[in-house]
């Protein structure tokens, strides 16, 4: 939620944007877009050497002597990110979450998963009900669309990709950094099975950032060419009824604006 820094509703030029993301939030995605973008650029020009594109995009990141070395600084700035924003999300657990209960001598392994789970990017059951009325929606069986809270069953499928891709893509591109300390210890099959794994799975992130998250967020009409909440941390009202409903409603309810409500569809 907001904070004094953050109003939960800001007005600019007459109309109102909800909080979405502290400056710190936006500063660690700008630096994971950035890292990822470069490890795609220096990167897939090596998984696809023999194609028509790819010596000339590998020329312009610098060639072989200088796109292995940016390639390398990428990989190893996202994976310094992983190890600071799971110490991020842990300290915001245990001064929002843990630090409560341990005041009220209340922890317990019983309240420790409870509190756990409650944590906004954890799935929980309005998920699942929110995936089956988006379904139900768009099959034509209710009028309704769902209505989404501050942190919807796909932007958590999207936080969480991160934490399946990179304990895979960092230890095999460590590997493949390091080929002949490794195979000094493990045999050459198990490097080869590492560049499968680094290959493909940069190849999946890199296609679902193109054609699902960056769609969401950027290519879709209402949205492009560019979505400016990861740059401003604020959503604009229209969003905000069209993608997080129930929010929008709890956020105008707690500061009084309850007559001013817009019904979901509104545009």
């Amino acid at each position: 939620m907001s904070d004094n820094r953050y109003p939960r509703i800001n007005y600019r030029n007459g109309k109102r944007f909800f909080f979405r993301f502290s400056l710190l939030q936006r500063i660690q995605h700008i630096v994971l877009f950035s890292s990822v973008i470069t490890l795609g650029l220096t990167g897939f020009p090596q998984r696809f050497y023999n194609e028509a594109w790819a010596e000339p995009l590998f020329t312009f990141m610098g060639g072989i002597e200088v796109a292995p070395i940016i390639h390398r600084t990428a990989g190893s700035v996202l994976v310094f990110l992983f190890f600071f924003h799971t110490g991020y999300w842990m300290y915001l657990f245990y001064r929002n979450k843990l630090k409560p209960l341990i005041a009220e001598r209340n922890l317990g392994p019983g309240t420790f998963f409870k509190a756990f789970m409650s944590m906004e990017m954890m799935p929980n059951g309005k998920d699942g009900r929110d995936i089956v009325q988006m379904f139900k929606y768009l099959l034509y069986l209710s009028p309704k669309p769902p209505k989404y809270d501050r942190i919807c069953w796909k932007e958590k499928f999207d936080y969480f990709a991160p934490y399946w891709g990179i304990p895979v893509l960092g230890p095999a591109g460590l590997a493949l950094w390091f080929r002949d300390e490794f195979t000094q210890v493990f045999p050459g099959w198990l490097l080869n099975a590492f560049y499968i794994m680094h290959t493909d799975e940069a190849l999946l992130a890199g296609l679902f950032l193109f054609f699902v998250h960056w769609y969401n967020v950027h290519y879709a009409p209402e949205k492009f060419p560019l979505g400016t909440v990861f740059l401003t941390g604020y959503l604009s009202e229209a969003d905000m009824i069209h993608e997080h409903y129930a929010e929008y409603v709890e956020a105008m309810t707690e500061g009084g604006l309850e007559h001013e409500i817009k019904p979901q569809g509104h545009h």
